[in-house]
């Protein structure tokens, strides 16, 4: 393979200009690339900067305002973002170079510890040509004058050397299964200890039913279902007033929350840690002092929104009465621009925190989302190790003493949600 370097400095012309544009569209429009909007984003500013010959003012500061939104006196000291998105894109890159841009003539690469992209001429390695030989078969035979002794004595020494080796990889074997522990074992430690049960803290919503009234106006009207299965109401909306809708209260439980309990209370019977499933709604402050607990959804579950509030990253309402995931010191900084009034939208954003020293004096994971798709997403991601050590790998070193958020955008297609990506991670 022969790969020629094509920066900025050296590029021959508007030709090679225009070929690095085409390969950027190709990249961004690519699979790999397709479902991040900020990796698109990123890499496309890096590319089309560097062309210009604006390459040295690729900052890490100038990408934190520019590419993700941050405000230009904002301290970034602690923010890690502009690193978190460089090495997504370097990770999308390689994808793309392995699958859909094997046999492009040119790349883009992001060198390690740097925003400045390359460009390099790429050359396919020429096709193999295989010859095909048959050989005659060989016996082996001794030399001659050779003791059968020592072939004997041969013999041995294999069987003993074969030995040794399956001791030896099994002395490997037993040590790297009885090594340092995994990230996502890591992750989970404080809350496998301890003999009492683990509390899952589920979301209580407040659905509202249609009155035995309206019932009654929607039978005389439409007729009674056959067989007599649940409807929607279908009435004008001058028959019915704010009294034709009940509130019904810690009876229900959103699917995506649902589903995030399940398998959550799956990973501890994995590990043999008893659990229970307890309404936010019927708990009290007392009986979360101490406790190990995981807190499931987030505007309708009470203990997620009041134990989140005064962190760096909480959930809020904006003016329009959307939701939002805010930062302290910028306001709502994530929010469902598509959410229609079904509560369906096109992504969703997701919170999930992981409290060592939290207020309640216990271990708390958070696992939430703005919508029910993201709280669905968020408990298959923590209860999952595949899906969660990528993320850990991503965090400081010192992740596991420190109280931790992590923002994450993921896409819904077809009313289930897609793979997540890493937005943001903040930890104290």
């Amino acid at each position: 393979m022969g790969l020629g370097a094509v920066n900025s400095h050296s590029l021959t012309g508007e030709t090679d200009e225009q070929e690095v544009r085409r390969e950027l569209e190709r990249v961004v429009t690519s699979r790999v690339f397709r479902g991040s909007h900020r990796c698109q984003a990123f890499l496309q500013y890096v590319v089309t900067n560097t062309l210009e010959g604006n390459g040295k003012s690729l900052k890490e500061r100038t990408l934190a305002v520019h590419v993700f939104g941050r405000e230009a006196t904002e301290d970034l000291s602690e923010d890690s973002i502009v690193r978190v998105g460089a090495r997504e894109v370097r990770k999308r890159l390689a994808q793309y170079y392995v699958d859909e841009g094997a046999n492009d003539a040119l790349r883009i690469e992001l060198p390690a510890g740097s925003y400045i992209p390359t460009f390099q001429r790429h050359v396919p390695p020429p096709a193999a040509e295989f010859v095909e030989t048959e050989l005659p078969p060989q016996q082996i035979q001794p030399e001659p004058g050779a003791p059968v002794g020592r072939l004997r004595l041969g013999r041995k020494v294999l069987i003993v050397s074969a030995i040794i080796l399956i001791a030896c990889v099994t002395v490997v074997a037993w040590k790297a299964k009885s090594g340092p522990p995994r990230a996502f074992d890591t992750f989970w430690q404080p809350a496998f200890e301890g003999k009492a049960p683990l509390m899952i803290v589920i979301a209580h919503p407040i659905v509202y039913q249609p009155s035995l009234k309206a019932q009654g106006l929607d039978a005389k009207r439409n007729g009674y279902p056959a067989p007599p299965v649940q409807r929607p109401i279908n009435l004008p909306a001058d028959s019915l007033n704010g009294s034709d809708f009940v509130p019904a209260m810690n009876q229900f439980v959103g699917f995506g929350d649902a589903e995030a309990a399940v398998r959550v209370s799956s990973l501890f019977a994995q590990h043999r840690v008893g659990s229970r499933v307890r309404l936010a709604s019927r708990m009290d402050f007392n009986d979360l002092r101490g406790s190990r607990m995981v807190l499931i959804g987030a505007f309708t579950n009470r203990w997620t929104i009041d134990l989140t509030k005064s962190m760096r990253y909480r959930f809020e309402y904006q003016a329009d009465g959307k939701p939002c995931i805010a930062e302290a010191r910028a306001g709502c900084r994530w929010t469902l621009t598509t959410k229609a009034d079904d509560g369906r939208s096109a992504e969703d954003y997701i919170l999930l925190c992981r409290l060592p020293h939290s207020a309640t004096n216990g271990f708390m994971v958070v696992c939430a989302g703005l919508n029910g798709y993201g709280t669905e997403e968020a408990g298959r991601i923590i209860s999952d190790a595949e899906a969660l050590t990528p993320i850990l790998k991503e965090l400081p070193k010192y992740w596991p003493d420190r109280n931790l958020q992590i923002v994450l955008h993921v896409a819904v297609i077809g009313d289930a949600p897609a793979q997540s990506e890493l937005v943001s991670v903040y930890s104290w």
